[in-house]
Parts: C-alpha cells; structure tokens; sequence
C-alpha cells in the first residue's frame, strides 16, 4: 500500500516511518509537516492509507479530511488527544491511535487497513453496464455472498446498511449479505443517484419518501426512518435542494 504520512511533529514523523519499515506491504511515499502540502500530495500520489495527524497548525487533520473528500483513500488518526475519538469514528477511518503509540497497536491497526485494502480490491468485480430491450440501461456487478457469488443490478439497490464486517443490500427482491467494505460500495453508488446519510448507512435518492427532524423516511414496502449523521447533513443538503 502507498502511504502518505501527515504530522507536523518530526518525532512522531520518524516513529510511524520506521513502523511502517516492518512491515512488508506499507510504503511510504510521502511525509507532510502540513495538511495544505499534505492535500496537494494526497490529490497527485493517490495513496492507499494515510497516517493523519489531528492537531496540526493552519488546518486540523479533520477539516483537511473533509476538504479532501478521498473516498478510495484509508486513514488512520493518530494524536495525543482522546477528545476527537467520536468525531473521528463518525468519518469512517479504520483506526485511532493516540500517541505515544506502541509498535503492537500500531501493526493491529495497519493489520485493519491491509484487510480493508484487499477487501476492496477483491470482492467486487468490474462493473458492466447492459441495455434492456426497451432501450434502460442497468448496471451490474459481481459481488461475493458467503462462498457463493452473486449478480447485483445497481439501479434496484433501494438502501444499504453496515453490519459489523457486512453490507447488507436491501433490493425489490429482498435481502444480500455481502463481505464488503463501505469505502468500496460507496465507489459504485455514488452522488448524486445515492447519498450516503449517516456513517453506516447509504441510500438511493428516489426512494426518499421524507426529510424531518434529522431523519430520512424511505418508501420501502415497510416505510424506514434513517437518522442523518451531523457530519452528512451539509453534502445530502446539497444533492436535494430541489425538495426544498
């Protein structure tokens, strides 16, 4: 995995540089002391799996997280501070360590990252897209449901919901479990066809039945209400402006 480093602290720079030595599939190929050099090396190296630093000078790693909007990108927060770890766990990064960090939580959490990695890369083949007789196009995928593998049409996914480990896939049809990341279902169903509500949860956009009290309702055979996270609020604002 190609890693960048952010952390304006040279110690902290050194001990995550040969940390990630040990390990045989972690490359570093960028440090940054800053997160506005840090958003430009994010946007022209791609990487995998970035070591994010949350107290920082001009810009915290949150805002900068924000700002970046890499989705096919996985973090890791690293700080002295226990006060952002619910901020943190909202953002959907694999991990939290809090300095100073032992080199056995740090190789649990790059152990995370790395399984994440090879989720995302293998569970879910190429996307094809088909023309139906009438002239529709679909979009299907090939995704993994225990040991068997299974054919989803992306435009009749109505709603999907992290479970632990899973997605689950509600569909006209009924339900699939699949053995999926959410950075990975987030890549196929994206804006403004879907929105992402709240930190486990991604939902199609007509299939929007209401908008109240911070919550979705979804025109399920059984009406759903789906909280909005706080964080998610300002971006689904801007996906259903017409609405208002």
């Amino acid at each position: 995995m190609k890693v960048i480093i952010i952390d304006d602290e040279p110690i902290a720079q050194d001990i995550l540089k040969k940390f990630s030595q040990k390990i045989p599939y972690l490359n570093v190929v960028r440090i940054c002391d800053n997160a506005i050099a840090a958003l430009q090396a994010i946007q022209d190296i791609q990487p995998d799996l970035i070591f994010l630093d949350i107290q920082m000078p001009e810009m915290t790693g949150l805002e900068m997280l924000r700002i970046s909007n890499q989705k096919n990108t996985l973090v890791i927060f690293t700080t002295a501070y226990h006060d952002y770890a619910l901020e943190s766990y909202e953002m959907d990064v694999v991990d939290y360590l809090l300095k100073p960090i032992a080199f056995e939580r740090f190789l649990k959490a790059v152990t995370k990252a790395n399984e994440l990695f090879k989720l995302r890369h293998a569970q879910v083949s190429q996307v094809s897209i088909e023309k139906t007789h009438n002239g529709e196009v679909k979009t299907y995928v090939w995704a993994k449901e225990g040991r068997k593998k299974v054919q989803i049409c992306i435009e009749d996914i109505i709603m999907v919901q992290a479970l632990k480990d899973y997605m689950e896939l509600q569909l006209p049809t009924g339900k699939v479990i699949l053995n999926v990341t959410m950075n990975k279902i987030e890549e196929l169903l994206s804006p403004p066809f879907f929105l992402r509500v709240n930190r486990s949860c991604i939902i199609r956009k007509n299939a929007i039945k209401s908008i109240q009290d911070m919550h979705v309702e979804l025109t399920l055979p059984l009406a759903k209400k789906i909280p909005i996270g706080p964080s998610y609020w300002e971006d689904i604002k801007k996906h259903i402006v017409e609405l208002f």
